[in-house]
């Protein structure tokens, strides 16, 4: 009876469809001839073999499918654990909701230290306390962001997410409390536009960000350095335009980083958060936002001083 259903499973796949193009698989430690040099393989470049080798089988596939010579089974088997359409919306959609919360929870402790005197005067005399939430969102960025555990099983993966959004309000707030209502507001505005339109290109655009993470990478790095750079310089002289260089640096690098995560988010590109990065997918986004807002805040202070 097995050999029969083989028989029929074999009979609905056509015998004259050539199998999908493949590079040849690298194996760690392998040594490789490049020109005069020799290579050896490391565990990056044989994950960056495998995902040439799936992108070519999704290329095959999609072929074969607009040929109309392959299976609808076999033509979404390469979607993956977002081949149901369902489970890439609720990914998203549960993304999404832990993010708005978080994103009102830190309006809301902005609000009450710019609007309750006796809050801004606690935060004033107990300034110290922005390094304390600055430790709180190191080490809950640094769990989720390195430890499967902790950001995959409740209810540890929640409470890393609230310490992390804790003190990230917190500390958008210590920044806030220096500019006026006007200027919060105008910002809070411009971080949402911002946001929205990055989030819509990324999303329909064909520019791919995540096909160069080492691009991203290096830019990053140049960003990091120059805004430390003239941040040490910022401490011991007065030149103000500084502040308006950090700021447009920083914007520029958090809207690449933005564009990047989003598009890991929804899927269908070069790299992509599994379903189960709920808690890491909302993180990296929420980051981003604040991030984006404190360095447009710095923006629009120095026009506003």
């Amino acid at each position: 009876m097995r050999s029969d259903e083989t028989d029929i499973e074999e009979q609905r796949i056509p015998q004259h469809i050539p199998g999908p193009p493949q590079l040849p698989p690298l194996i760690k430690g392998q040594k490789l001839k490049s020109g005069p040099y020799t290579v050896t393989v490391t565990d990056e470049m044989v994950a960056q073999r495998e995902r040439e080798n799936l992108e070519l089988y999704k290329a095959w596939v999609r072929e074969q499918r607009r040929r109309n010579m392959l299976p609808q089974e076999e033509a979404d088997e390469f979607i993956g654990d977002f081949k149901d359409v369902i489970v890439r919306r609720g990914f998203v959609r549960k993304v999404f909701c832990l993010l708005t919360l978080q994103l009102m929870f830190t309006i809301l402790v902005i609000s009450i230290f710019m609007f309750v005197d006796e809050a801004q005067k606690f935060m004033m005399v107990h300034w110290y306390l922005w390094i304390v939430a600055m430790v709180f969102f190191i080490v809950a960025y640094c769990a989720i962001a390195c430890s499967v555990h902790a950001r995959q099983t409740p209810p540890f993966n929640y409470i890393c997410l609230f310490l992390l959004t804790l003190a990230m309000s917190y500390l958008a707030a210590f920044v806030s409390v220096f500019y006026s209502i006007e200027v919060i507001l105008i910002v809070m505005g411009m971080t949402a536009a911002v946001t929205t339109i990055i989030a819509l290109v990324a999303t329909f655009s064909r520019f791919d960000l995540t096909m160069r993470p080492g691009l991203l990478m290096v830019i990053g790095l140049v960003s990091i350095v120059a805004i430390f750079t003239l941040l040490i310089i910022l401490l011991f002289t007065h030149v103000i335009v500084l502040r308006l260089i950090i700021s447009i640096i920083g914007t520029l690098l958090l809207c690449m980083y933005l564009y990047f995560d989003v598009q890991t988010i929804m899927g269908g590109r070069r790299i992509e958060l599994s379903p189960d990065e709920v808690v890491f997918a909302t993180t990296q986004i929420y980051v981003d936002i604040v991030l984006l807002y404190q360095y447009l805040l710095m923006f629009m202070g120095f026009f506003h001083r």
